[in-house]
């Protein structure tokens, strides 16, 4: 690139101002950090409202296999399980490995991001505990079954 002496350096200063910052700007009227917050929030909102929704589903899922233990219910109640414990530690939690460095170990280090989504976890086991013990009463009876026909 060559330089050219001439140029007045206020000159410059207009070059860069105009179409291409208007452009780098982009076409909203919000500042990037006001847009990016914003879609943040209403990404935690939505999180928290889906996570309030399978609880939902799952004190229902629980009900229902409490009055009728059977394996149709026992399939729902386990796959909402499955999908709340799923969306919690996807969400909720960070794992890191550390190197031990002269010992050549590595360590798995856990870290709760979400401390609402990990109280709701645990709030929710220990609300369908008595659902789970059905559960796994059911899933004996299963195996037994099975053991039988074999």
């Amino acid at each position: 690139m060559r330089i050219n002496e001439k140029t007045d350096s206020s000159a410059i200063a207009k070059k860069g101002k105009g179409a291409a910052a208007a452009k780098a700007a982009g076409s909203s009227s919000k500042p990037l950090f006001a847009g990016r917050l914003e879609q943040i929030a209403k990404t935690s909102t939505d999180y928290q409202g889906e996570l309030q929704r399978l609880k939902e589903e799952i004190d229902e899922a629980g009900s229902n296999l409490e009055n009728q233990p059977t394996i149709a219910n026992f399939k729902i109640f386990r796959n909402l399980l499955g999908t709340l414990a799923r969306k919690v530690t996807s969400e909720a939690y960070r794992m890191e490995l550390l190197a031990g460095g002269l010992t050549g170990r590595t360590h798995e280090v856990i870290t709760v991001i979400d401390k609402e989504a990990d109280l709701l976890y645990h709030l929710i086991m220990r609300e369908q505990k008595d659902h789970i013990r059905i559960v796994a009463q059911i899933v004996k009876i299963k195996g037994l079954v099975v053991d039988i026909q074999l």
